[in-house]
């Protein structure tokens, strides 16, 4: 499940023909770690892909002392959008992941351990550059 986002179709299509060679393709040691284009998804439901275990999302939400989202998310990150929006008056669900895995740079554990690739959360189409954001079914 993916959600649509048209702004960042024209950076990324400015990553693919920054990143790939000449024939399309990056290969070998040369290759840019771009998940799902020169390697492996390791994340293909994105966020819940990746929190599992202590980093599961449910934990990180109630040390933020977050308020339940039983019965009203069944889908991460697609479904936390009906609150996080202008019209809820809550910061967009792409601020807060942006801030908190990128806040602390090059020491961000996402940084450090995932090397910070915008497609482990994102999804780009080779063929015509449309971006969307990976979700997938809450893991608890």
């Amino acid at each position: 499940m993916k959600t649509r986002i048209s702004s960042m179709a024209v950076v990324a299509g400015l990553l693919l023909i920054t990143t790939l060679g000449p024939a399309g393709v990056a290969s070998g040691a040369d290759a840019p770690y771009l998940p799902g284009i020169t390697s492996n998804d390791p994340n293909p439901d994105g966020c819940v892909s990746c929190h599992k275990g202590e980093m599961l999302l449910k934990n990180k939400l109630a040390a933020l002392d977050h308020r339940s989202i039983e019965g009203k998310v069944s889908v991460i990150p697609n479904d936390c959008k009906s609150c996080h929006n202008d019209e809820q008056g809550l910061d967009s669900i792409g601020a807060i992941a942006h801030s908190m895995h990128y806040a602390a740079g090059s020491k961000s554990d996402f940084v450090s351990k995932h090397q910070g690739s915008c497609l482990n959360c994102h999804q780009i189409s080779t063929g015509d550059g449309n971006v969307t954001v990976k979700s997938g079914k809450k893991n608890w």
